[in-house]
């Protein structure tokens, strides 16, 4: 009976694969296919990862993508592959059928049919890395651009009538040129010069920001048709919809996924630096059995908060890391002691430490906690331990910080987690000493109703990257890494790893089967039942210390560092909002873009730390200003956008007004005087973020062009 329910299972999945790859084409369109199977397209040669070569082969995402089509719909296709400009004005002049590659622009409609999207890439803004602040594309302005012939949005470049574009025929004389210095910056989409930056090493192009136009956003890809072929389109059109998720999956899988751009920014390396990364083999060695920190999983494969630090590691600096195994932690310090290894990803910085390693700043904090078995009562204090032996790993920073400031401990060193817990249970120790997510994801799934959580102390875990004492150029490429690590990347690798790991399971799995135990013995005893309710009380303040380290993450996640403001992304959110109400509402708002007059020449006479003074005090007077239902945010370098809703035009105005007399007449320390200009605009019928943003821009501008420290409208 089990074999025949497999077997009807199967068959069942197969012919659910079936059903979504099969294709109901009319009558026309298979006849369409009998009569016309050879169809003419044109693709380019160097357009990575989607068409291009290895070697004497075409190869990529679209020659995947067409073989898919050929085999579900019976159609040949016979390739032309040449450059852009070439194959765009083969189709134009209906020399072959279709066209790869090509976005939808409404000025192409008369020569072209347009399938759906088969996949869409960011439009990105490549510059020297000498170019300077990028601060938008103002920043272009008279400056050499880079462009390929005939790209969808030259049009609207055009328009904006700033820049001086320089036209190409293919992506390599384009990168090529921004390398020498013959341009000043190019605008390509990410993907394909990404992958030339890489397979040439460049190692001066820097990646600016994301081109934002008001009717182009990302470059959309999609096959082109010509127009007197209808029954064509159709059929490349069902095609398209015939493919399922987990075969779109696997081709970005393929051929895109593994030249994804770091979300974290660029980072800028030396020659020395880049030479070394080109190099070496970058050793390291882990806490074999340090979970949910890092550890070795059956296999012996590397898992945990580090291996994630790691694969991102990689991903940023295209280099090489090999894990050295070691038994155990104190093995691991020995190792790095003795130049086995290069780094580890999570070391704590001690006075003792030091004397052989250097590290980078701290990128996580964790606190310690007590554990005891489950009749021991709440510890309040660490001073609670006194007389008792309190177990920690041998080798971590703490033995000898707790031997110092809590000289009256009895602290047994013990060889790992496993063997500190197992003598806790077996009564050879009173209580083990460790972070909380550590002894927390070992509760999962051992010492249930053995052990418990017993309190917390005042140390906390500070985890920095440690590399060994002679290699400064190592730690000088681990510094930049850390700085470009975002706090949102921060925050997908800890939540990955302790909340779902400790706060879900533990905190309600953990306390039901305990509940449901008591149930069934019926609560075996008043003590048993005091010490249970005791054990939730701690869980409690364990989930509570979480989450309040969960809403500080938030918070990260949508505050600049610096001035303590919201950050481009919660601005971008807060307008978008203030679009829908407008929309469901008619409620009307106005934004304004603030801009720090001649800000470059603070840092350039006084320094970079004094030009971010004088962005603190300037957030602090316009925070101080603001009405309650107003938001405020800095939109990147100098710039602050306010957003205030249910406001008109001259009442956003007169508000503004007053914070530039307020700049104005501010004694700031060491500069004296500063003032800003401020750009005003309210939203309109068929505004989308970027068009109110530039509207708010523009009006800028002309308050800059106009003498600076004044407030102009742009309606």
């Amino acid at each position: 009976m089990k074999i025949l329910f497999i077997q009807l299972f199967l068959i069942f999945c197969f012919s659910i694969e079936i059903l979504a790859s099969s294709i109901n084409f009319t009558k026309e369109e298979k006849e369409f296919i009998e009569k016309n199977p050879l169809v003419k397209v044109a693709m380019m040669p160097d357009f990575t990862p989607f068409s291009y070569y290895i070697k004497d082969t075409s190869v990529g995402f679209e020659h995947d993508l067409l073989e898919i089509i050929s085999k579900r719909t019976g159609l040949e296709f016979e390739k032309t592959i040449d450059k852009w400009t070439s194959i765009y004005n083969t189709f134009k002049n209906k020399e072959v059928d279709m066209i790869t590659s090509i976005s939808y622009k409404k000025f192409r409609e008369p020569f072209t049919s347009f399938t759906s999207s088969y996949y869409d890439i960011p439009i990105m803004i490549f510059v020297k890395d000498n170019f300077g602040e990028y601060n938008g594309i103002k920043s272009l302005k008279n400056k050499r651009v880079g462009v390929l012939k005939d790209v969808f949005y030259v049009k609207e470049l055009q328009k904006l009538g700033t820049m001086n574009l320089i036209f190409y025929d293919n992506y390599a004389d384009l990168t090529k040129d921004l390398v020498f210095g013959k341009i000043d910056a190019l605008i390509q989409n990410l993907t394909n010069i990404n992958y030339l930056i890489k397979k040439n090493v460049y190692a001066n192009i820097k990646l600016a920001s994301e081109l934002i136009l008001p009717n182009t956003k990302k470059e959309d890809l999609r096959f082109g048709v010509q127009p007197e072929n209808p029954m064509l389109g159709s059929i490349l059109q069902k095609a398209l919809n015939s493919i399922t998720t987990k075969e779109k999956e696997a081709l970005v899988t393929k051929w895109i996924g593994s030249i994804k751009e770091y979300r974290g920014g660029h980072i800028e390396l030396n020659q020395e630096e880049i030479a070394y990364l080109n190099t070496n083999v970058i050793k390291y060695c882990i806490n074999p059995s340090g979970l949910p920190f890092e550890g070795l999983n059956e296999k012996g494969e590397h898992i945990g908060m580090s291996a994630d630090y790691y694969n991102l590691f990689e991903k940023i600096l295209s280099a090489r890391f090999d894990l050295v195994k070691t038994k155990n932690w104190n093995q691991s310090v020995s190792y790095i002691k003795q130049e086995k290894c290069d780094m580890l990803a999570l070391g704590m910085e001690t006075p003792e430490r030091k004397k052989y390693l250097n590290f980078t700043s701290h990128y996580l904090e964790v606190p310690l906690v007590v554990a005891t078995r489950v009749n021991v009562p709440f510890i309040n204090q660490i001073l609670d331990l006194e007389g008792e032996k309190i177990g920690i790993i041998k080798g971590d920073a703490f033995v000898k910080i707790l031997r110092e400031k809590y000289p009256s401990l009895e602290i047994i060193e013990v060889d790992d987690i496993y063997d500190g817990l197992d003598k806790v249970k077996n009564e050879q120790l009173f209580a083990f000493i460790d972070t909380l997510a550590s002894i927390g994801y070992e509760f999962q799934t051992k010492y249930f109703g053995e052990l418990k959580i017993a309190g917390k102390i005042s140390e906390s875990l500070k985890l920095s990257i440690a590399v060994v004492k002679k290699d400064k150029t190592l730690l000088n490429i681990l510094q930049k890494t850390v700085n470009k690590i975002t706090n949102e990347l921060h925050r997908e690798i800890f939540t990955k790893w302790i909340p779902i790991k400790y706060e879900k399971e533990i905190d309600y799995a953990l306390v039901w089967k305990i509940v449901i135990g008591v149930l069934l013995l019926i609560l075996l005893t008043l003590y048993w039942n005091t010490t249970i309710i005791k054990a939730n009380k701690l869980l409690k303040e364990a989930k509570k210390d979480i989450e309040e380290k969960n809403k500080k993450l938030e918070k990260l996640a949508v505050t600049d560092e610096l001035t303590n403001l919201y950050n481009r992304r919660k601005l971008e959110e807060l307008i978008q909002n203030e679009i829908y109400r407008y929309e469901r509402f008619a409620h009307t708002f106005g934004i304004t873009i603030v801009d720090i007059d001649h800000f470059k020449k603070v840092n350039d006479t006084y320094g970079h730390q004094v030009g971010d003074k004088i962005l603190v005090e300037i957030a602090n007077i316009l925070k101080s200003s603001l009405r309650k239902t107003d938001f405020i945010g800095r939109f990147g370098g100098e710039e602050f956008i306010i957003i205030c809703p249910e406001s008109d035009i001259e009442g956003v105005k007169k508000l503004m007004e007053s914070f530039r007399l307020r700049i104005a007449n501010h004694n700031f320390e060491i500069i004296k005087n500063k003032t800003a200009s401020f750009g005003v605009t309210v939203f309109k019928d068929g505004d989308s973020i970027d068009t109110l943003i530039k509207r708010a821009d523009d009006a800028l501008y002309e308050a800059k062009n106009n003498g600076r420290n004044k407030v102009f409208i742009n309606m």
